[in-house]
Formats: structure tokens, C-alpha cells, sequence
């Protein structure tokens, strides 16, 4: 498998808002050098989404921009969590229209044969330095006080009973 890194996504508000975004629209840009989601993603929508026509030969006519991503892969979103100090894969889809990365980096995966990519890449650990997906491993939480207070007196109850246990059966 290869992995292409299309970098790290931030929020933003566009000084002057297109007049065809919807009012919810959220703007990303690239942290690298300030280019807009829509704008990256836009010739991979036209790839499924034909034009429509505006009976002006120039726009009509006009080729298709290359796309980003290369269709038949695999886009995912990667998080990076505090709690466990890693990253993470969000989501992992086959189309990269379907993802807004607010604050996320976003790879593409070349070459993954199986039929649910998310199945096999969503949750996973990812490490940039390296390349690879692995399992989260939570580390054993310690217990509340409330809880700790339950453990102990369970322990006691337990030495209370093999105590009589041993007492019954000499």
C-alpha cells in the first residue's frame, strides 16, 4: 500500500463568501499553502456530477480539471487524540467529497483490494512517520474512589467467606 498525504485541513471564514455556498458551508484551507477544500475536491465532484449546461460553448466545452484524488482509492481523515496522544482515523471513504476534515490531516491509500474500507481502516492508529495502521490499545484505567471503595469492601467480603468456608469444611 501507498499513502499520499494531502496535508492538514483548518477552518476558516472567506472574506467574501461565494454566492452559490449554502449558508452552512464550512471553509477549509490547507495549512501548507491556503488551498480551499471545495476548490481541491471540486474536480473529483465533476467526476460524478456532470456539469450543467450553460450554453456557452467556452464552459460547456471546457475539459475537465485533473482530479486530486484518484478515483478507485481509498480517503481518510486523520484525528489526532488527546487523551491517547495518537492519531486516529476518523473515517476511511472511496469518495473524498463525502469528508470535511475541519482540523484534520487527509491521506489517500493506493492500492487497497478489500470492500469496506472504513471496516479496515476506521479507529486504527495512525503513524505518519511510518506509514501503518494499528489497533488502539486503551491503558487500564484506574479506579474512581467511589469504586475503589466497592473493590475494597469486596475484598473483604471475600476474606469473610473464605474464612467460613474454611471453618465449615475443617
Amino acid at each position: 500500500m501507498k499513502i499520499i498525504d494531502h496535508g492538514t485541513w483548518t477552518r476558516y471564514q472567506p472574506e467574501a463568501k461565494p454566492t452559490d455556498a449554502p449558508v452552512t458551508a464550512m471553509f477549509l484551507r490547507r495549512d501548507s499553502d491556503g488551498v480551499d477544500w471545495y476548490d481541491y475536491v471540486r474536480p473529483n465532484f465533476l467526476l460524478t456530477n456532470p456539469r450543467k449546461k450553460t450554453y456557452n460553448p467556452e464552459i460547456d466545452n471546457a475539459p475537465l480539471p485533473a482530479p486530486n484524488f484518484r478515483p478507485g482509492n481509498i480517503f481518510c481523515n486523520i484525528y489526532y487524540h488527546p487523551e491517547f496522544k495518537v492519531h486516529i482515523v476518523g473515517t476511511a471513504v472511496r469518495d473524498p467529497t463525502m469528508m470535511c476534515p475541519i482540523g484534520q490531516r487527509v491521506i489517500e491509500i493506493v492500492g487497497f483490494d478489500g470492500d469496506d474500507p472504513h471496516a479496515e481502516f476506521g479507529g486504527k492508529v495512525y503513524d505518519h512517520e511510518a506509514g501503518t495502521f494499528t489497533i488502539l490499545v486503551r491503558p487500564p484505567i484506574s479506579p474512581s474512589p467511589l469504586e475503589q471503595k466497592i473493590l475494597d469492601r469486596l475484598d473483604t467480603i471475600t476474606a469473610r467467606l473464605k474464612e467460613l468456608e474454611r471453618k465449615i469444611n475443617g
